[in-house]
């Protein structure tokens, strides 16, 4: 459990030491079977974002318009959960509102400098949406059973924004639809493809659900896009941690996903 936050005992945001009159805003999308919403706020919070929760229909009701996104918002979290029960399969009712409810062409806002995370339910729909590539498809564990544990991550590469600096991370993940998995008649074209744009940016150090080249997230070409399978916005406090009672003098501390929302508010702190 070595990392950097032996340093933070708290947030950037909560020591008061960014000095910014204007925060930057996040656009925490829910819906229907979502249910990670209010932590994934609540980390953007922590890191220093300005955090709002939408419901998925109320922004298509409204008509939001990808400009709309572009100029009101920083960052767009898709947050984990079983999106609108999920019932065809994991991601996809979500990635079709998206698609065709609001005609957001994630990449374009990535391109306007606009940031995207995808946890679990949120990162199987960004697949659907065919974020990063045709090639990539995700599907049930290799186990065929629902996995709810903790789990050793390592980033590769530096092209992911959302993963600058970090070293290895400890995560709980938590689904049944979880392997990622690469076309096998291209396997070998569009690995070397994706490693050459450096999208292969998180991988599992025991790979809990089979996924090939033990992938536990990726990035898109611009490493502003980023999906993964576990769940950084339920450790950004060390209490969250199962041993956390074996250093109790860091209770006040964050956890290890708090690296990933900082780095969002650093790079979206630029643009302002």
């Amino acid at each position: 459990m070595v990392g950097r936050y032996q340093k933070y005992p708290i947030s950037l945001a909560e020591r008061g030491v960014l000095g910014m009159t204007k925060r930057p805003k996040a656009l925490v999308v829910t819906g229907d079977g979502i249910n990670c919403e209010s932590e994934t706020a609540e980390a953007m919070r922590l890191a220093g974002f300005d955090s709002e929760i939408r419901h998925l229909n109320d922004l298509i009701a409204e008509r939001m318009k990808l400009d709309h996104l572009s100029t009101r918002y920083s960052v767009l979290a898709l947050p984990g959960g079983f999106s609108f029960g999920d019932d065809l399969t994991s991601g996809k009712v979500l990635a079709l509102k998206i698609l065709h409810g609001l005609s957001w062409d994630l990449s374009a806002f990535a391109t306007r400098g606009g940031l995207v995370i995808g946890v679990c339910n949120g990162f199987q729909a960004l697949i659907r949406l065919g974020v990063f590539g045709k090639d990539i498809s995700i599907t049930h564990n290799v186990s065929g059973k629902f996995i709810d544990t903790w789990t050793r991550v390592m980033p590769a590469g530096t092209k992911c924004v959302w993963l600058r600096g970090v070293g290895t991370l400890d995560l709980p993940v938590r689904h049944g639809e979880g392997r990622v998995v690469i076309a096998t008649s291209r396997r070998n074209e569009v690995i070397g493809k994706m490693e050459r744009h450096g999208m292969l940016c998180l991988k599992y150090e025991d790979n809990p659900n089979g996924s090939d080249e033990n992938l536990a997230g990726l990035c898109d070409t611009t490493g502003r896009i980023f999906g993964l399978m576990p769940h950084p916005e339920a450790y950004v406090r060390w209490t969250a941690y199962p041993e956390w009672t074996t250093a109790p003098a860091r209770a006040s501390s964050p956890g290890q996903g708090m690296a990933l929302f900082e780095n969002a508010f650093q790079e979206a702190s630029r643009a302002l």
